[in-house]
This record gives structure tokens, sequence and C-alpha cells, in this order.
């Protein structure tokens, strides 16, 4: 694998620096002649992480394509290459790659109509010797289909047997050849002779059914996804997310994202796209799959028909970054979401106020020993005004949201919203305030009769009581702070 690397990563080097192999070697007994090397030639090892094809024509141009895989993903696609047969059985193939002249040179040590392997050299040193099978043709199939190529019409040798590179994909019968598709995808049948092994291309794609239902992930842990998708991931943080390549004919890779406070749940799920299908084709499919929501500048949104304890799913298709993303779509906040501001210092709350247009408008030191600082919410109907309380780390531990004065009138409408969000205690529960979690059981939400909800995150160190007596400070002193502070700036 280091070595085919290391062909693949050629293409990087510089601009026409490669000299011309030597050609003191020894000759072969036979000269290569271009009838041997017309066609489409497949290195497909996914074990290995990598494919290659190449296509020569009768006219001396040459096709190349290639994908290496590992802990990046490498891609080259070239179709106004140029080869030549040299002496000693070399082909030299200049090719420009994003931008980037380049000249690969191989030795070809033994080939028949199936099969040919070669010798890479960069200048007189050797790369490494590999073996390439000829493209028979291909295939387009949906999956849980099935067809039987006429094998002989086109390998006129003993055929051995089939396998397939990638059973996921495709599984093919080893006695007749018979392929069966099985999940979307892009892969290579090999057809074994006693000449070499060449390769049947199958494509598995249903253009009416494009993705899998990805509805299944939200909600579950990382170690979860695990559980169902396999160990083969590219990336993996319990507290972050997920990354898988993807088999699918579609899509390179999946991304499987948890929320941004809970860090434990996935809330968010990224496909990043390839160019295999066009993008009028992915929008025709959104738009007869999905209710059309709006489009934007190159951006497309959609209300899935998947949901998720009764809230629909979200996809967004971004034709500039070509990715789809998945959401689900909650109730609108009657409130802004300020958990994102757990364990953070009072000046990065005062910035993020700053950015919100809340005005500061005041400190109390009445509750924690370490402060709270109030702001006024202006883009609500039902809150007037937060207060974030620190503790002895100078972090952001829990913060109040005051009511409205009127919030009665809306109680049901907000107790509503906090179950669609939240999960409801029923026994810490009472006659005067509903006590709710998040699904880690981190984050902690009061909605109290009084007049507040409060968010308590219970990862982050408890602030110290200003006053051992005093349990919580009510909303009547607070907005008498306020309306204080209001007189004062009058």
């Amino acid at each position: 694998m280091t070595n085919k690397i290391i062909i693949v990563m050629l293409s990087l080097l510089c601009m026409t620096t490669f000299s011309a192999c030597d050609s003191d070697s020894d000759p072969t007994p036979q000269q290569l002649g271009i009838n041997k090397i017309i066609g489409e030639w497949v290195y497909d090892h996914p074990e290995e992480g990598i494919w290659e094809k190449q296509k020569f024509m009768p006219s001396g141009v040459f096709y190349y394509s290639n994908t290496s895989l590992g802990g990046w993903k490498f891609s080259n696609d070239t179709k106004d290459g140029r080869y030549s047969i040299e002496n000693d059985n070399r082909i030299s193939m200049n090719v420009v790659m994003g931008g980037v002249s380049m000249r690969l040179m191989l030795k070809v040590i033994a080939i028949t109509d199936y099969a040919y392997t070669a010798e890479y050299t960069n200048g007189g040193t050797s790369v490494g010797t590999f073996t390439y099978a000829r493209q028979m043709g291909s295939v387009n199939l949906k999956p849980g289909e099935s067809c039987l190529p006429e094998y002989s019409q086109f390998i006129k040798t003993n055929i051995k047997g089939y396998g397939s590179h990638n059973e996921k994909v495709v599984k093919v019968e080893n006695t007749d050849g018979t392929i069966t598709a099985i999940a979307a995808g892009h892969t290579y049948i090999d057809i074994i002779t006693d000449q070499g092994t060449a390769v049947y291309e199958v494509t598995v794609f249903d253009h009416e059914n494009m993705f899998e239902d990805y509805s299944f992930a939200f909600g579950k842990t990382i170690p979860e996804i695990v559980s169902l998708k396999g160990g083969n991931y590219l990336w993996r943080d319990d507290k972050n997310g997920l990354v898988y390549y993807s088999d699918d004919y579609l899509t390179d890779t999946v991304k499987y994202i948890t929320g941004i406070y809970d860090k434990t749940h996935v809330e968010f799920i990224l496909l990043s796209l390839n160019d295999n299908v066009s993008q009028t084709n992915i929008k025709k499919f959104l738009d007869n799959k999905y209710e059309h929501l709006s489009s934007d500048n190159g951006i497309h949104s959609y209300v899935t028909d998947q949901k998720i304890n009764g809230n629909p799913i979200g996809a967004l298709y971004n034709t500039k970054a070509s990715t789809i993303s998945f959401v689900q779509i909650l109730p609108t906040d009657r409130w802004t979401d300020f958990s994102y501001l757990f364990g953070q210092t009072d000046n990065t709350v005062n910035k993020e106020m700053t950015e919100w247009k809340y005005e500061y408008l005041f400190s109390d030191y009445s509750y924690s020993k370490d402060g709270s600082d109030y702001y006024n919410i202006n883009d609500s109907k039902d809150a007037v005004m937060v207060g974030f309380v620190f503790n002895s780390k100078k972090k952001m531990c829990e913060y109040w949201v005051y009511l409205d004065e009127n919030f009665m009138s809306s109680a049901k409408d907000i107790l509503t919203w906090l179950k669609s969000k939240y999960i409801l205690n029923s026994s810490e529960s009472n006659n005067s305030q509903y006590v709710f979690y998040d699904k880690s059981n981190r984050l902690k939400v009061v909605f109290s009769a009084t007049g507040y909800v409060s968010y308590t995150d219970k990862s982050q160190t408890p602030f110290t009581p200003a006053d051992s007596k005093s349990s919580y400070i009510t909303p009547s002193q607070i907005k008498a702070k306020a309306l204080e502070h209001i007189s004062d700036n009058k």
C-alpha cells in the first residue's frame, strides 16, 4: 500500500521534473504493441483504500483517474493526457493534474488480453510493481436487481471463477457470475481466467431513492451509531461526532455530529457529495421527495417526511459546498437558548449578549457569592430578562430567564414548548413548578409558577451561595432591581 500511495502522490511533486527512465535495461523478448494496451484498465483495492483507472486510446490520448483514502482523501481526474510506447516496453504518460504537469513511467513486465503487470519507476528508481485488470464492461443496477452478463461475448478463454470487490454493494455467484445488487455504491466483479483476472464494473444506484433514511441516528450516542454502522470509521470522538467513508454512489463521507451543548447525542448529519450525480438531478429528486421551503443563493431547504419525537426532520442542500445536511426541526424557540454559554466567563457572556443586542442591566451578589449578571431580552413575547450565575471558577453554571408579568396567559404554550425540547420529570414536579432534564440528564430546567425558567448545568461547579439562608433570589426582587437600574439611568 505504501508504494502505491507513492505513485498517487507523484502528481504533487513538481511540474515536469521527472526524468526519462534509463533505456539500458535488458530488453524484453517482444516489443509491446499499441493494440495490446488500448482499452480501460483498473487497479481497485478497497483494502488499501486505492482506486485507479487508466484508459489508453488509439490516438495516443490518455485518461487517468485515481482516488486514495486514508487519513485524507486525494482524487485526480484528467482527460487530456498523452502517452507513448517507448523501447523496452516502457510507456510514458504525460498528464496535467490540478494545474501540475507530470510524467508517469512504467515498464510492462507481462500482459494478456485481461491483465497486465508493470513496474513503475521514478528516474532510475523502482517505485513498485502492480497488476491492473482490463475492464470488460459495465452495468447499472438498482438495489435488489440481478443480471447475468454475457461473459462469453468478451472473454475468449477459460473462466475459473468470479469474485466481488465489495460484497456490501454487490454479490456474485462464483459458478456462473450472476450479479446481485445489495446496496448503493460502485465496485467491480473479478472475472478470474487462466490468462489473468479481468473486471466488470457495477454501479448500484436508484435515482428515485438516492440516499438512506438517516432518521435512525437522531438522539443516538456515538457508540450506538458504531454498533449499527460498524467500526470501520475514518474519525471518532464520542463527545463530538463520527465520520465514515461512504460506499454510496452519491456521497463521499457521512458525518454524525453531536449537539453543541449535549455533546453526547447525534443532532446533525452531514453528507459530503461527490460529482457522480448532477446537481440538477439531486435537486429534482429532493423537489419530488420532500416539501420545498425556500431557495437562496444555491441553498435549498426542505421538510422531509421523517419525524423524531413528533418533530419533522429538515434537509438543507448546499450546491456550493456539495453537501446535504439533516437536522431536527424543533418548534420555534420562545426565547434564546443560552446553554452554549455554560462554562464561559462573564466577559465571554457579555460579548455574546452584545452580539444579541441584549443590554447589560446590572450585576448582583445577593444570590451567588461570585456574582450574577443581568441583561434585558428584547426579542421575546414571553421573556424580559436573563440572569447568568457564576461559580468560584468565574464560569457560568446556571442561568434564569425571567418571564413577562402576564406569562400565565401563555403558560400552557410555554409548557408544551418545554416538553418538545426536554424530558419531563414527574416525580420532581408539583403544583408550583415543572422540572425537566435533557437526554443526557446533564441539564436541569425548572419552570416556576412564580415567573421564571431556570437552567442548571450539573457538570459545572455549583455556585457558592452569598447567604446560606437564601435558596434563590425571587423574580420580584430581580425585577425591582431592574426597575431601580432603569430609574437611575433616566
